[in-house]
Protein backbone atom coordinates (compact mmCIF):
# COMPACT_ATOMS: atom_id res chain seq x y z
CA UNK A 1 0.00 0.00 0.00
CA UNK A 2 2.60 2.36 1.16
CA UNK A 3 5.13 2.00 -2.49
CA UNK A 4 1.18 2.34 -4.15
CA UNK A 5 0.99 5.54 -2.27
CA UNK A 6 4.87 6.65 -3.13
CA UNK A 7 4.50 5.98 -6.84
CA UNK A 8 1.15 8.03 -7.02
CA UNK A 9 3.07 11.45 -5.50
CA UNK A 10 6.23 10.57 -7.55
CA UNK A 11 4.26 10.75 -10.83
CA UNK A 12 2.24 13.61 -9.38
CA UNK A 13 4.55 15.49 -7.74
CA UNK A 14 4.16 18.69 -9.96
CA UNK A 15 0.31 18.95 -8.71
CA UNK A 16 1.42 17.69 -5.14
CA UNK A 17 3.70 20.47 -5.16
CA UNK A 18 1.42 23.02 -6.68
CA UNK A 19 -1.69 22.30 -3.69
CA UNK A 20 1.09 22.38 -1.51
CA UNK A 21 1.97 25.25 -1.91
CA UNK A 22 -1.38 27.14 -2.23
CA UNK A 23 -2.78 25.31 0.49
CA UNK A 24 0.42 26.61 2.84
CA UNK A 25 -0.50 30.69 1.38
CA UNK A 26 -4.07 30.03 2.56
CA UNK A 27 -3.19 28.90 5.92
CA UNK A 28 0.04 29.85 7.61
CA UNK A 29 -0.22 33.18 9.65
CA UNK A 30 -4.07 33.46 9.37
CA UNK A 31 -4.42 34.43 12.64
CA UNK A 32 -2.33 37.51 12.47
CA UNK A 33 -2.67 38.49 8.57
CA UNK A 34 -4.31 40.17 7.98
CA UNK A 35 -3.09 42.03 10.66
CA UNK A 36 -6.72 43.66 11.75
CA UNK A 37 -10.33 41.86 12.46
CA UNK A 38 -12.85 42.84 10.43
CA UNK A 39 -16.16 43.62 12.29
CA UNK A 40 -18.36 40.95 9.80
CA UNK A 41 -15.38 38.96 11.46
CA UNK A 42 -16.21 39.57 14.85
CA UNK A 43 -20.01 39.18 13.92
CA UNK A 44 -19.96 35.68 12.47
CA UNK A 45 -17.43 34.62 15.16
CA UNK A 46 -19.68 35.98 17.83
CA UNK A 47 -23.01 34.57 16.81
CA UNK A 48 -21.30 31.57 16.57
CA UNK A 49 -20.48 31.45 20.15
CA UNK A 50 -23.61 32.67 20.98
CA UNK A 51 -25.82 29.86 19.27
CA UNK A 52 -23.07 27.66 20.31
CA UNK A 53 -23.58 28.61 24.31
CA UNK A 54 -26.96 30.03 23.99
CA UNK A 55 -28.79 28.52 21.02
CA UNK A 56 -29.72 32.33 19.83
CA UNK A 57 -27.72 35.13 18.04
CA UNK A 58 -26.90 38.22 19.68
CA UNK A 59 -30.78 39.50 18.62
CA UNK A 60 -32.02 37.02 20.67
CA UNK A 61 -33.21 34.53 18.09
CA UNK A 62 -33.43 30.49 17.77
CA UNK A 63 -31.33 28.89 16.05
CA UNK A 64 -31.66 31.84 12.62
CA UNK A 65 -31.27 30.66 9.30
CA UNK A 66 -30.34 34.53 8.81
CA UNK A 67 -28.47 36.44 11.26
CA UNK A 68 -30.33 39.92 11.89
CA UNK A 69 -27.05 41.37 13.15
CA UNK A 70 -26.33 44.67 12.53
CA UNK A 71 -30.27 45.09 11.57
CA UNK A 72 -30.26 44.86 8.20
CA UNK A 73 -28.43 41.40 7.91
CA UNK A 74 -25.75 38.84 8.18
CA UNK A 75 -25.39 35.23 5.80
CA UNK A 76 -25.26 32.62 8.46
CA UNK A 77 -23.73 29.65 6.54
CA UNK A 78 -20.02 30.57 7.68
CA UNK A 79 -21.39 31.13 11.59
CA UNK A 80 -22.86 28.00 11.44
CA UNK A 81 -19.31 26.13 9.86
CA UNK A 82 -17.46 28.12 12.72
CA UNK A 83 -19.24 26.66 15.22
CA UNK A 84 -17.17 23.29 15.71
CA UNK A 85 -14.43 25.32 15.70
CA UNK A 86 -15.02 27.34 18.48
CA UNK A 87 -16.27 24.62 20.19
CA UNK A 88 -12.67 22.99 19.58
CA UNK A 89 -10.32 26.15 19.73
CA UNK A 90 -12.20 28.72 21.76
CA UNK A 91 -13.47 32.34 20.06
CA UNK A 92 -10.51 33.69 18.54
CA UNK A 93 -9.26 35.06 15.25
CA UNK A 94 -7.91 32.17 14.03
CA UNK A 95 -11.23 29.83 15.06
CA UNK A 96 -13.23 32.36 12.91
CA UNK A 97 -10.99 32.10 9.74
CA UNK A 98 -10.18 28.74 9.43
CA UNK A 99 -13.28 27.40 8.45
CA UNK A 100 -13.00 29.72 5.04
CA UNK A 101 -9.01 28.96 4.90
CA UNK A 102 -10.05 25.16 4.71
CA UNK A 103 -12.50 25.19 2.14
CA UNK A 104 -10.92 27.68 -0.16
CA UNK A 105 -7.54 24.89 -0.26
CA UNK A 106 -10.35 22.32 -0.81
CA UNK A 107 -11.68 24.47 -4.22
CA UNK A 108 -8.00 24.16 -5.45
CA UNK A 109 -8.32 20.05 -5.55
CA UNK A 110 -11.91 20.41 -6.95
CA UNK A 111 -10.07 22.86 -9.77
CA UNK A 112 -7.81 20.19 -10.23
CA UNK A 113 -9.93 17.49 -10.28
CA UNK A 114 -12.97 19.42 -12.25
CA UNK A 115 -10.41 20.58 -15.43
CA UNK A 116 -9.02 16.66 -15.18
CA UNK A 117 -12.36 15.44 -15.95
CA UNK A 118 -13.63 18.01 -18.39
CA UNK A 119 -10.08 18.90 -20.25
CA UNK A 120 -6.90 16.73 -19.63
CA UNK A 121 -4.10 16.97 -17.61
CA UNK A 122 -2.07 19.71 -18.48
CA UNK A 123 -4.74 21.72 -18.55
CA UNK A 124 -5.48 20.90 -14.70
CA UNK A 125 -2.22 21.64 -13.88
CA UNK A 126 -2.41 25.07 -15.34
CA UNK A 127 -5.70 25.61 -13.52
CA UNK A 128 -4.16 24.54 -10.23
CA UNK A 129 -1.85 26.70 -10.66
CA UNK A 130 -3.54 30.17 -11.65
CA UNK A 131 -6.07 29.19 -8.80
CA UNK A 132 -3.33 29.31 -6.34
CA UNK A 133 -1.42 31.57 -7.16
CA UNK A 134 -4.80 34.14 -7.76
CA UNK A 135 -4.42 36.86 -5.48
CA UNK A 136 -8.59 37.46 -5.58
CA UNK A 137 -8.59 33.39 -4.19
CA UNK A 138 -5.74 33.92 -1.63
CA UNK A 139 -7.28 37.24 0.11
CA UNK A 140 -10.49 36.26 0.30
CA UNK A 141 -9.41 33.24 1.92
CA UNK A 142 -7.63 34.32 4.60
CA UNK A 143 -10.27 36.30 6.03
CA UNK A 144 -13.74 35.59 7.38
CA UNK A 145 -16.19 37.45 5.14
CA UNK A 146 -19.19 35.12 4.91
CA UNK A 147 -20.23 35.83 1.15
CA UNK A 148 -16.62 34.69 -0.16
CA UNK A 149 -18.09 30.97 0.63
CA UNK A 150 -20.31 31.47 -2.26
CA UNK A 151 -18.04 30.90 -5.17
CA UNK A 152 -16.19 27.88 -3.79
CA UNK A 153 -20.03 25.95 -2.74
CA UNK A 154 -20.85 26.82 -6.83
CA UNK A 155 -17.51 25.34 -8.01
CA UNK A 156 -18.17 22.11 -5.94
CA UNK A 157 -21.97 21.92 -6.72
CA UNK A 158 -20.77 21.81 -10.74
CA UNK A 159 -17.98 19.01 -9.79
CA UNK A 160 -20.36 16.96 -8.03
CA UNK A 161 -22.85 17.08 -11.19
CA UNK A 162 -20.33 16.62 -13.95
CA UNK A 163 -18.79 13.38 -11.89
CA UNK A 164 -22.57 12.27 -11.48
CA UNK A 165 -23.54 12.92 -15.34
CA UNK A 166 -20.29 11.31 -16.78
CA UNK A 167 -20.07 8.57 -13.62
CA UNK A 168 -23.95 7.69 -14.15
CA UNK A 169 -23.98 7.75 -10.30
CA UNK A 170 -27.01 9.41 -9.12
CA UNK A 171 -25.95 9.66 -5.79
CA UNK A 172 -23.38 12.04 -6.60
CA UNK A 173 -25.68 13.89 -9.11
CA UNK A 174 -28.16 14.67 -6.85
CA UNK A 175 -26.13 15.86 -4.22
CA UNK A 176 -24.81 18.40 -5.95
CA UNK A 177 -28.37 20.41 -5.80
CA UNK A 178 -28.19 19.50 -2.18
CA UNK A 179 -24.75 21.72 -2.13
CA UNK A 180 -26.70 24.44 -4.57
CA UNK A 181 -29.66 24.85 -2.09
CA UNK A 182 -26.57 25.16 0.60
CA UNK A 183 -25.56 28.18 -0.82
CA UNK A 184 -28.64 30.35 -0.58
CA UNK A 185 -28.01 30.73 2.80
CA UNK A 186 -24.31 31.99 2.07
CA UNK A 187 -25.01 35.11 0.16
CA UNK A 188 -27.89 37.59 -0.83
CA UNK A 189 -26.72 36.97 -4.38
CA UNK A 190 -27.61 33.49 -4.45
CA UNK A 191 -31.19 34.52 -4.74
CA UNK A 192 -30.99 35.82 -7.81
CA UNK A 193 -28.29 33.55 -9.36
CA UNK A 194 -29.33 29.94 -8.49
CA UNK A 195 -32.60 29.95 -10.23
CA UNK A 196 -31.01 31.78 -13.55
CA UNK A 197 -28.36 29.38 -13.32
CA UNK A 198 -30.09 26.27 -12.55
CA UNK A 199 -32.77 26.28 -14.80
CA UNK A 200 -31.53 26.62 -17.86
CA UNK A 201 -28.88 24.20 -17.44
CA UNK A 202 -31.01 21.46 -16.65
CA UNK A 203 -33.25 22.40 -19.75
CA UNK A 204 -30.06 21.94 -21.34
CA UNK A 205 -29.04 19.28 -20.22
CA UNK A 206 -32.53 17.23 -21.11
CA UNK A 207 -31.93 18.53 -24.79
CA UNK A 208 -28.34 16.73 -24.62
CA UNK A 209 -30.37 13.96 -22.96
CA UNK A 210 -27.86 13.69 -19.71
CA UNK A 211 -31.02 13.61 -17.96
CA UNK A 212 -34.62 13.15 -18.16
CA UNK A 213 -37.53 15.53 -17.28
CA UNK A 214 -38.26 13.53 -13.95
CA UNK A 215 -34.38 13.81 -12.82
CA UNK A 216 -34.56 17.86 -13.56
CA UNK A 217 -38.11 18.09 -11.91
CA UNK A 218 -36.21 16.14 -8.57
CA UNK A 219 -33.38 18.71 -9.20
CA UNK A 220 -35.14 21.25 -8.93
CA UNK A 221 -37.52 19.69 -5.83
CA UNK A 222 -33.96 19.28 -3.76
CA UNK A 223 -32.98 22.65 -4.04
CA UNK A 224 -36.60 24.10 -3.32
CA UNK A 225 -36.76 21.59 -0.21
CA UNK A 226 -33.03 22.64 1.39
CA UNK A 227 -33.43 26.52 0.41
CA UNK A 228 -36.95 26.35 1.59
CA UNK A 229 -36.09 28.56 4.99
CA UNK A 230 -34.03 31.22 3.14
CA UNK A 231 -37.16 31.40 0.64
CA UNK A 232 -39.63 32.20 3.62
CA UNK A 233 -37.01 34.22 5.16
CA UNK A 234 -37.04 36.35 1.98
CA UNK A 235 -41.12 36.19 1.66
CA UNK A 236 -41.54 37.41 5.09
CA UNK A 237 -39.36 40.34 4.69
CA UNK A 238 -40.28 41.27 1.13
CA UNK A 239 -43.85 40.98 2.05
CA UNK A 240 -43.58 42.58 5.39
CA UNK A 241 -45.01 39.32 7.11
CA UNK A 242 -44.66 38.55 10.86
CA UNK A 243 -41.08 36.80 11.96
CA UNK A 244 -41.57 32.75 11.93
CA UNK A 245 -40.44 30.95 15.29
CA UNK A 246 -40.41 27.00 15.28
CA UNK A 247 -38.90 24.72 18.03
CA UNK A 248 -35.96 24.33 15.87
CA UNK A 249 -35.10 27.60 13.97
CA UNK A 250 -35.86 31.07 13.64
CA UNK A 251 -37.03 32.72 10.19
CA UNK A 252 -36.30 35.86 11.22
CA UNK A 253 -37.29 39.83 9.74
CA UNK A 254 -34.87 42.31 9.22
CA UNK A 255 -35.01 45.85 10.49
CA UNK A 256 -34.31 47.16 6.96
CA UNK A 257 -33.91 44.89 3.70
CA UNK A 258 -30.74 45.10 3.10
CA UNK A 259 -31.10 42.48 -0.25
CA UNK A 260 -33.69 45.38 -1.54
CA UNK A 261 -31.68 48.41 -0.59
CA UNK A 262 -28.34 47.37 -2.78
CA UNK A 263 -30.09 46.05 -6.00
CA UNK A 264 -31.49 48.20 -8.53
CA UNK A 265 -34.55 46.20 -9.16
CA UNK A 266 -36.44 48.47 -6.50
CA UNK A 267 -34.91 51.60 -8.04
CA UNK A 268 -37.21 53.69 -10.60
CA UNK A 269 -34.09 54.50 -12.35
CA UNK A 270 -33.64 50.53 -13.00
CA UNK A 271 -32.21 51.27 -16.52
CA UNK A 272 -30.08 54.42 -15.58
CA UNK A 273 -28.08 52.26 -12.42
CA UNK A 274 -27.99 48.80 -14.52
CA UNK A 275 -25.73 50.64 -17.19
CA UNK A 276 -24.25 51.89 -14.28
CA UNK A 277 -23.35 48.49 -12.80
CA UNK A 278 -22.63 47.05 -15.92
CA UNK A 279 -19.89 49.51 -17.14
CA UNK A 280 -18.71 49.44 -13.52
CA UNK A 281 -18.39 45.78 -13.67
CA UNK A 282 -16.49 45.87 -17.02
CA UNK A 283 -14.07 48.36 -15.53
CA UNK A 284 -13.22 45.62 -12.71
CA UNK A 285 -13.08 42.89 -15.11
CA UNK A 286 -10.29 44.37 -17.63
CA UNK A 287 -8.46 46.65 -14.45
CA UNK A 288 -8.97 43.91 -11.50
CA UNK A 289 -9.65 46.33 -8.95
CA UNK A 290 -12.43 48.08 -7.37
CA UNK A 291 -10.31 50.17 -5.42
CA UNK A 292 -11.24 48.26 -1.98
CA UNK A 293 -7.69 47.01 -1.10
CA UNK A 294 -8.80 44.96 1.40
CA UNK A 295 -10.26 42.91 -2.19
CA UNK A 296 -7.52 43.70 -4.33
CA UNK A 297 -3.84 45.00 -4.55
CA UNK A 298 -3.01 47.07 -6.95
CA UNK A 299 -1.04 46.09 -9.69
CA UNK A 300 -1.56 42.36 -8.91
CA UNK A 301 -5.68 42.52 -9.36
CA UNK A 302 -7.60 39.17 -9.68
CA UNK A 303 -5.38 37.23 -11.49
CA UNK A 304 -2.55 39.55 -11.66
CA UNK A 305 -3.21 42.49 -15.10
CA UNK A 306 -0.87 40.25 -18.23
CA UNK A 307 -3.79 37.14 -17.71
CA UNK A 308 -6.63 39.62 -19.01
CA UNK A 309 -4.87 38.92 -22.70
CA UNK A 310 -5.77 35.41 -21.69
CA UNK A 311 -9.18 35.77 -20.16
CA UNK A 312 -10.56 37.45 -23.41
CA UNK A 313 -9.04 34.41 -26.16
CA UNK A 314 -10.62 32.03 -23.33
CA UNK A 315 -14.13 33.87 -23.80
CA UNK A 316 -14.05 34.22 -26.96
CA UNK A 317 -12.80 30.98 -27.80
CA UNK A 318 -15.92 29.63 -25.64
CA UNK A 319 -18.61 31.13 -27.60
CA UNK A 320 -17.21 30.54 -31.54
CA UNK A 321 -18.65 27.58 -32.98
CA UNK A 322 -15.41 26.63 -34.56
CA UNK A 323 -13.12 26.61 -31.26
CA UNK A 324 -9.26 26.16 -31.62
CA UNK A 325 -10.27 24.05 -28.03
CA UNK A 326 -13.68 22.54 -26.44
CA UNK A 327 -13.87 22.23 -22.65
CA UNK A 328 -16.70 19.49 -22.16
CA UNK A 329 -19.78 21.14 -20.12
CA UNK A 330 -18.50 24.36 -22.26
CA UNK A 331 -21.90 25.74 -21.96
CA UNK A 332 -21.93 24.88 -17.99
CA UNK A 333 -19.52 27.79 -17.76
CA UNK A 334 -20.98 30.26 -20.29
CA UNK A 335 -24.18 30.17 -18.82
CA UNK A 336 -22.46 30.69 -15.46
CA UNK A 337 -20.76 33.75 -16.58
CA UNK A 338 -24.00 35.06 -18.52
CA UNK A 339 -25.69 34.60 -15.65
CA UNK A 340 -23.43 36.62 -12.92
CA UNK A 341 -22.71 39.57 -16.00
CA UNK A 342 -26.80 39.21 -15.74
CA UNK A 343 -26.50 39.80 -11.47
CA UNK A 344 -24.14 42.94 -12.42
CA UNK A 345 -27.05 45.08 -13.58
CA UNK A 346 -29.29 44.89 -10.50
CA UNK A 347 -26.23 44.70 -8.20
CA UNK A 348 -23.82 47.83 -7.50
CA UNK A 349 -20.15 45.60 -8.10
CA UNK A 350 -17.31 44.96 -6.12
CA UNK A 351 -15.43 41.94 -6.42
CA UNK A 352 -17.00 40.66 -3.11
CA UNK A 353 -20.53 41.34 -5.00
CA UNK A 354 -19.10 39.64 -8.04
CA UNK A 355 -17.43 36.87 -6.24
CA UNK A 356 -19.58 34.65 -8.36
CA UNK A 357 -18.27 35.79 -11.38
CA UNK A 358 -14.49 34.93 -10.74
CA UNK A 359 -14.58 31.20 -11.14
CA UNK A 360 -15.52 31.11 -14.59
CA UNK A 361 -12.78 34.63 -15.31
CA UNK A 362 -10.45 31.97 -14.03
CA UNK A 363 -11.88 29.23 -16.08
CA UNK A 364 -11.49 31.24 -19.16
CA UNK A 365 -7.90 32.67 -18.63
CA UNK A 366 -6.85 29.21 -17.93
CA UNK A 367 -8.06 28.08 -21.21
CA UNK A 368 -6.50 31.13 -23.06
CA UNK A 369 -3.45 29.86 -21.45
CA UNK A 370 -3.85 26.77 -22.95
CA UNK A 371 -4.55 27.75 -26.12
CA UNK A 372 -1.62 29.74 -26.39
CA UNK A 373 0.68 27.45 -25.43
CA UNK A 374 -0.85 24.71 -27.99
CA UNK A 375 -0.45 27.29 -30.74
CA UNK A 376 3.28 28.01 -29.92
CA UNK A 377 6.37 26.05 -31.40
CA UNK A 378 8.38 25.77 -28.84
CA UNK A 379 6.18 24.92 -25.55
CA UNK A 380 9.41 24.36 -23.70
CA UNK A 381 10.75 27.72 -23.94
CA UNK A 382 7.09 29.48 -23.75
CA UNK A 383 6.38 27.16 -20.76
CA UNK A 384 8.85 28.74 -18.50
CA UNK A 385 8.78 32.30 -19.63
CA UNK A 386 4.95 32.07 -18.15
CA UNK A 387 5.90 30.17 -15.07
CA UNK A 388 8.54 32.82 -14.68
CA UNK A 389 6.59 35.61 -15.08
CA UNK A 390 3.16 34.19 -12.84
CA UNK A 391 6.25 33.09 -9.88
CA UNK A 392 7.54 36.62 -10.27
CA UNK A 393 4.14 38.39 -10.20
CA UNK A 394 3.19 35.90 -7.66
CA UNK A 395 6.44 36.56 -5.24
CA UNK A 396 5.60 40.18 -5.22
CA UNK A 397 1.91 40.30 -4.64
CA UNK A 398 2.70 38.26 -1.15
CA UNK A 399 5.62 40.35 -0.17
CA UNK A 400 2.83 43.33 -0.29
CA UNK A 401 0.21 41.74 0.86
CA UNK A 402 1.71 40.67 3.73
CA UNK A 403 3.27 43.94 4.83
CA UNK A 404 -0.32 45.54 3.92
CA UNK A 405 -1.54 47.43 7.03
CA UNK A 406 -5.77 46.15 7.34
CA UNK A 407 -5.82 48.77 10.70
CA UNK A 408 -5.97 51.73 8.44
CA UNK A 409 -8.61 50.38 6.65
CA UNK A 410 -11.88 51.29 8.86
CA UNK A 411 -13.78 48.21 8.54
CA UNK A 412 -10.99 46.23 10.40
CA UNK A 413 -9.32 46.65 13.54
CA UNK A 414 -6.41 45.62 15.43
CA UNK A 415 -5.01 46.51 19.24
CA UNK A 416 -8.55 46.03 21.19
CA UNK A 417 -7.60 41.99 22.24
CA UNK A 418 -5.52 43.27 25.25
CA UNK A 419 -7.62 46.35 26.71
CA UNK A 420 -11.06 44.61 26.64
CA UNK A 421 -9.43 41.43 28.02
CA UNK A 422 -7.43 43.41 30.69
CA UNK A 423 -10.83 45.83 31.65
CA UNK A 424 -13.23 42.63 31.01
CA UNK A 425 -13.12 41.38 35.17
CA UNK A 426 -13.39 45.28 36.44
CA UNK A 427 -16.51 46.00 38.16
CA UNK A 428 -16.57 50.22 36.78
CA UNK A 429 -18.40 51.46 33.82
CA UNK A 430 -16.53 51.19 30.81
CA UNK A 431 -16.61 53.50 28.38
CA UNK A 432 -15.05 53.35 24.95
CA UNK A 433 -14.53 55.43 22.23
CA UNK A 434 -16.99 55.39 18.94
CA UNK A 435 -14.27 56.09 16.67
CA UNK A 436 -13.84 52.66 15.84
CA UNK A 437 -16.51 51.04 13.40
CA UNK A 438 -19.13 49.22 15.24
CA UNK A 439 -17.36 49.25 18.81
CA UNK A 440 -19.26 46.88 20.80
CA UNK A 441 -19.04 44.02 18.95
CA UNK A 442 -14.87 43.68 19.47
CA UNK A 443 -16.37 43.79 23.15
CA UNK A 444 -18.64 41.08 23.00
CA UNK A 445 -15.95 39.22 20.54
CA UNK A 446 -12.78 39.27 22.84
CA UNK A 447 -15.11 39.09 26.40
CA UNK A 448 -16.74 36.31 25.22
CA UNK A 449 -19.70 38.20 27.01
CA UNK A 450 -23.11 36.66 28.15
CA UNK A 451 -25.57 36.68 25.02
CA UNK A 452 -28.74 36.50 27.42
CA UNK A 453 -26.88 39.53 29.36
CA UNK A 454 -26.39 41.67 26.38
CA UNK A 455 -29.84 40.85 24.93
CA UNK A 456 -31.23 41.90 28.38
CA UNK A 457 -29.33 44.91 28.73
CA UNK A 458 -28.38 46.33 25.09
CA UNK A 459 -29.50 50.01 24.36
CA UNK A 460 -29.32 51.41 20.95
CA UNK A 461 -28.44 55.41 19.33
CA UNK A 462 -30.82 54.24 16.45
CA UNK A 463 -32.79 51.43 16.74
CA UNK A 464 -34.89 50.16 13.51
CA UNK A 465 -31.43 51.37 11.74
CA UNK A 466 -29.93 49.39 8.50
CA UNK A 467 -26.97 49.05 10.81
CA UNK A 468 -27.65 49.68 14.55
CA UNK A 469 -25.63 51.44 16.59
CA UNK A 470 -25.34 50.13 20.34
CA UNK A 471 -25.35 53.22 23.01
CA UNK A 472 -24.54 50.95 26.08
CA UNK A 473 -24.96 47.20 27.10
CA UNK A 474 -24.17 45.90 30.47
CA UNK A 475 -21.06 48.10 32.29
CA UNK A 476 -19.97 49.19 28.69
CA UNK A 477 -20.60 52.53 26.89
CA UNK A 478 -19.85 53.48 23.36
CA UNK A 479 -19.53 57.63 23.25
CA UNK A 480 -17.32 60.45 22.23
CA UNK A 481 -15.03 61.15 25.25
CA UNK A 482 -14.85 64.72 25.87
CA UNK A 483 -14.26 64.66 29.60
CA UNK A 484 -13.38 61.73 32.15
CA UNK A 485 -15.47 60.63 35.00
CA UNK A 486 -14.85 59.77 38.08
CA UNK A 487 -14.64 55.72 39.07
CA UNK A 488 -15.11 55.03 35.59
CA UNK A 489 -12.52 53.35 33.27
CA UNK A 490 -11.72 54.72 29.17
CA UNK A 491 -10.37 52.44 26.62
CA UNK A 492 -9.34 55.15 23.50
CA UNK A 493 -6.93 55.55 20.95
CA UNK A 494 -2.91 55.56 22.10
CA UNK A 495 -2.78 58.79 19.98
CA UNK A 496 -5.75 60.67 21.84
CA UNK A 497 -4.39 60.64 24.99
CA UNK A 498 -2.53 63.71 25.18
CA UNK A 499 -5.99 65.18 24.80
CA UNK A 500 -6.67 64.66 29.22
CA UNK A 501 -5.20 65.26 31.86
CA UNK A 502 -4.45 62.12 33.18
CA UNK A 503 -2.01 62.84 35.86
CA UNK A 504 -4.11 62.06 38.63
CA UNK A 505 -5.21 58.30 36.84
CA UNK A 506 -4.24 55.29 36.65
CA UNK A 507 -2.91 54.75 33.19
CA UNK A 508 -2.50 51.55 31.29
CA UNK A 509 -0.63 51.42 27.76
CA UNK A 510 -1.23 49.03 24.56
CA UNK A 511 -0.31 48.87 21.31
CA UNK A 512 -3.00 51.44 19.95
CA UNK A 513 -4.76 51.88 22.79
CA UNK A 514 -4.91 53.20 26.42
CA UNK A 515 -6.62 52.09 29.25
CA UNK A 516 -7.83 54.87 32.01
CA UNK A 517 -8.96 54.25 35.31
CA UNK A 518 -9.94 57.00 37.64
Amino acid sequence: MKMKIFKKIDENKLMFFILLIGILVRVIGIGAMPNGLNCDEASAGYEAYSILNYGIDRNGNFLPVFLVAWGSGQNALLTYLIIPFVKVMGLNVLSVRLPMAIISSISLIIMYKLLNKIGNKKLAIIGLLLLAISPWHIMKSRWGLESNLFPDLILMFVYLLISGLENKNKLLYYSSFIIAGISAYSYGTSYYFLPVFIIPLLIILIKKKYIKLGSAVISLGIVGIVSSPIVLYVLINTLGLSQINLPFMTIPVLEVNRYESITSIFSSEFVLMSIKNILKCLSILVFQSDNLPWNNIFPYGIIYLPSIVFTFIGIINSFRKNKSFKLKYNYLFNIWFIVSLILSLIVPPNINRLNILMIPIIIYTIEGIYIVFKLVNNKKKVGIIFTLMYLTMFILFLTQYASQDYNKFSTFESGLESPIKYVKNKSKDIYITKNIKMPYIYVLFYSEYNTLDFVKTVKYENEGAAFEKVKSFGKYHFENIRELKSNSIYIIEKKNKDKYNLDDYKITIFDNYVVIET
